[in-house]
């Protein structure tokens, strides 16, 4: 009987270790593949909002990609691309470099002509609307 409860604690512990040890192999993995972004531009929305808009490229054959973010302006630029490495969602994504921003109080305008990936409206300090086309 002593047996059994020996065995089934070994089995617990193998179970711990692998998993540990899967996820650290999963974080190292993760920042292997993290694909660098940099700020191209940033702009005051509200006081305590910052329109982010960063550039990322996976490589020589791809374009670049442009994610737009909303974000509180009492951080500092690398706090805020910290946080995007950590999972911090961009509200638009696009393949266009020359989107047409302009920005009135809480309002953001975008127009946007070619492909978009992602798009979401739905942001807590600013009301964004997109005119898009595909050519």
């Amino acid at each position: 009987m002593h047996r059994d409860l020996v065995f089934k604690n070994k089995n617990i512990f193998v179970l711990f270790m692998l998993a540990t040890i899967g996820y650290g192999i999963w974080r190292m993995l993760g920042d292997f593949f993290y694909l660098e972004q940099t700020i191209v531009y940033r702009h005051a929305v509200v006081d305590k909002s910052m329109l982010y808009i960063t550039e990322s490229s996976a490589g020589a054959t791809t374009s670049f990609v442009y994610k737009y973010y909303l974000y509180t302006a009492q951080k500092t630029d690398e706090v805020f691309l910290e946080d995007i490495k950590n999972g911090y969602e961009p509200f638009l994504v696009t393949t266009d470099p020359g989107v047409k921003v302009s920005i009135e109080d809480r309002t953001i305008f975008l127009k946007v002509s070619g492909d978009i990936f992602k798009f979401n409206n739905i942001v807590g300090s600013a009301f964004i609307y997109l005119n898009s086309s595909p050519f």
